[in-house]
């Protein structure tokens, strides 16, 4: 078996180790996450509180980054995710999933409005009336994702 590490290199040499040793454990609560590449993601894991449990990615509204915590924001509630940001974007692209802002992430289907605002920015109203701001950074790669 292959196994391709995308990590810092202190991660990746801890698991290198780790795999050297065979001291390898299985937990759901762990740091470090395997993706099969090409992976259907139909659910994500968060965490409220003290419990774990699942959310389906097509209930997520957006998701943001806040400090080092990162958030998935449903009509039902706020959880906190154990992905980071870059794996999230590169795992929910493809359920329709775009990466407007350093600490924004929102699903396409549940953006309502679009408002134009100053110096090439975007304000995103989302179906839960929250508004978002699409950074100049992503704002040509909004234009073409969106078609416009």
């Amino acid at each position: 078996m292959k196994l391709k590490l995308v990590a810092t290199k202190e991660v990746k040499d801890k698991i290198k180790q780790a795999i050297k040793e065979q001291d390898i454990q299985y937990s759901d609560d762990a740091s470090f996450v395997l993706y099969e590449l090409h992976h259907e993601h139909e659910f994500l894991l968060v965490r409220e509180k003290e419990d774990y449990f699942r959310i389906a990615v097509k209930d997520i509204i957006y998701i943001e980054a806040k400090g080092a915590q990162v958030l998935a924001h449903t009509k039902d509630g706020i959880y906190q995710v154990k992905e980071t940001m870059y794996q999230l974007e590169a795992n929910l692209y493809e359920k329709g999933f775009l990466r407007i802002h350093k600490a924004f992430i929102v699903n396409k289907k549940d953006i309502r409005r679009i408002k134009t605002s100053l110096n090439m920015k975007f304000l995103l109203v989302l179906s839960n009336q929250e508004t978002v701001e699409v950074s100049r950074s992503y704002y040509y790669h909004f234009k073409e994702e969106m078609g416009f």
